[in-house]
């Protein structure tokens, strides 16, 4: 029996009735849920579970949420719990801005209308403790970043109170490249700002570097941030309720929180699905006026069917989709997305779009291992798991023995699998192992800022997998030029809405999608379904 159940029955004296519950809610937990609505009755639990008011004892809580009865774990509506109260203490508070304020948002915005989006996140970010700036890829969430942060120092912040955060070192660069790129544009009256404010970009770092968190711990270990910090992190949708948890207790009373990202990407690897719970509550109290959507998606104006695909997943039109994918059957993607169409569960590797096997190519042929990373950056394979049939190990194995039959392969590309404090290679970076013409092999990777670091022996390189191919979780916070994504089957739980949409997003330029019509159907009309109490939690914080 689980050691969990065991001590629930000795110490709580929970019931036999009960455990088929407790255990569907342990099983819950370890898929990313904090709660369930178990279906049998709770009233006779013995001590073991009480409603929320009852006191702080009882290790499983019973909620009654929107005519049904949940059950969660004492620790996680703790979490969830404080995760609300201290949004809803940020969202009810204003900030002061200067006289100069509308007239520098004008100038930082020429020719915006009144309603535009990007001027109205602006606004919210530098005028309230707490914005929340969502949006689909190229809506320019990253180009409003650079702005709010130039209205900032205009209006007296100093840069060097300000931080840049992401969940994962990839997702940290690309928001440090992006944002200093998006910094360089600014209109010349605030030219003055822009040495200050790259500062800011290149210190950008990881939430976990940042708090110092350690998962296994799940508490900062460091004091509070300083006071009067502005605090922006982005791919929000990435950070679990234990990392949530965290960065709200490190910020002081007067943080400003500015939240970026795109809810409708898969939910963490860990627990929860915070950052979609947010954006679903801001329009009730206490979260009323934190959100602003952005829908201009000015990035793939040349690249309408990837701005039209996206949107069919967004509303879950599976006519739409399926429709627009038989229409682009083939490897010419003139409008950004092409459709392989296989049996279910079938390796399409001799489909392959030519431009992905010269990429491909161009990987392995690299005569540096700088110029292999670059190259690395311009292709992606994404498969939905990393084991099974079409699963990233089987793809990246076929990868390699068809490079291999061209001839040698000196660029193997790899993919960290933990964090390594001794080689300060983190979980999720891809690098190269290179063999040179004497035999000897070494690893290499870029390091946040993007400068090389040192080779590193592959005997002391931490646990790690090949990288032909990755898993469509493992590409967030990434953008690559061409991407090439291998369905899984329809009746497989990893189909979901939230799978595909990530993948097809993680291209600049074009995605090809191998699979069949009803694994598409099926996963344009299934979301991930993690369950949580976070909105609940919310609407008790908007009421006291």
């Amino acid at each position: 029996m689980n050691a969990s159940i065991n001590w629930l029955q000795r110490r709580w004296g929970l019931p036999d009735a009960a455990v088929t519950a407790v255990r569907g809610l342990l099983h819950a937990e370890s898929e990313g849920s904090t709660a369930i609505c178990p279906g049998d009755p709770v009233s006779e639990w013995g001590s073991a579970a009480a409603p929320p008011d009852a006191g702080e004892d009882s290790p499983v809580v019973i909620v009654e949420h929107g005519g049904a009865i949940f059950i969660q774990s004492r620790g996680l509506f703790n979490a969830e719990r404080e995760i609300a109260r201290s949004m809803a203490a940020l969202a009810l508070r204003g900030t002061t801005v200067s006289d100069v304020f509308e007239a520098s948002l004008q100038a930082l915005f020429p020719g915006a209308d009144a309603g535009d989006r990007q001027v109205e996140a602006a606004r919210v970010a530098a005028t309230r403790q707490l914005a929340v700036v969502t949006g689909g890829p190229g809506t320019g969430k990253t180009y409003t970043l650079a702005r709010v942060l130039a209205l900032l120092a205009a209006s007296g912040t100093a840069p060097a109170r300000m931080r840049l955060a992401a969940p994962t070192g990839k997702a940290a660069q690309r928001m440090r490249a992006a944002v200093e790129q998006s910094l360089r544009e600014l209109p010349g009256t605030f030219r003055t700002h822009a040495a200050g404010l790259e500062a800011v970009a290149r210190g950008g770092s990881t939430l976990h570097s940042l708090l110092r968190y350690h998962p296994g711990h799940r508490r900062c270990l460091c004091q509070r941030l300083p006071s009067g910090t502005v605090l922006i992190v982005d791919e929000c949708s990435m950070v679990d309720v234990h990392l949530w948890r965290t960065l709200l207790a490190a910020l002081p009373p007067d943080a400003r929180l500015i939240l970026l990202g795109d809810p409708n990407q898969l939910e963490s690897v860990g627990q929860g699905n915070v950052f979609a719970a947010i954006v679903r509550a801001s329009d009730q109290p206490p979260l009323c006026g934190v959100h602003v959507h952005l829908t201009e998606a000015r990035r793939f104006r040349d690249r309408p069917d990837i701005l039209a695909l996206g949107g069919a997943l967004e509303a879950s039109d599976a006519a739409a989709v399926c429709g627009l994918l038989e229409s682009r059957r083939g490897t010419e993607a003139p409008g950004g997305v092409g459709w392989i169409e296989t049996p279910p569960g079938v390796i399409p590797f001799d489909r392959f779009p030519d431009s992905v096997k010269a990429a491909l190519a161009g990987v392995a042929d690299a005569p540096d291992p700088g110029a292999a990373l670059a190259a690395l950056e311009r292709v992606c394979i994404l498969t939905a798991q990393r084991d099974a049939f079409v699963g990233a190990r089987k793809v990246g194995a076929d990868i390699e023995r068809y490079l291999a039959k061209r001839g040698i392969v000196r660029n193997h590309p790899v993919i960290i699998n933990r964090n390594d404090p001794e080689s300060r290679l983190r979980n999720g970076t891809v690098g190269v192992i290179r063999i040179e013409e004497d035999g000897s092999r070494a690893a290499h990777f870029l390091s946040g800022d993007g400068t090389p670091f040192p080779p590193l022996s592959v005997m002391k390189l931490p646990d790690h997998s090949p990288a032909w191919a990755i898993t469509i979780h493992r590409s967030q916070g990434s953008e690559y030029d061409e991407v090439f994504v291998i369905l899984p089957r329809g009746e497989s739980p990893l189909a979901t809405r939230e799978l595909l949409y990530t993948a097809i997003t993680r291209a600049r330029r074009t995605v090809y999608i191998a699979g069949d019509l009803a694994s598409v159907r099926k996963a344009t009309t299934t979301t991930g379904g993690r369950q949580s109490l976070l909105e609940y939690q919310f609407a008790r914080a908007g009421v006291q």
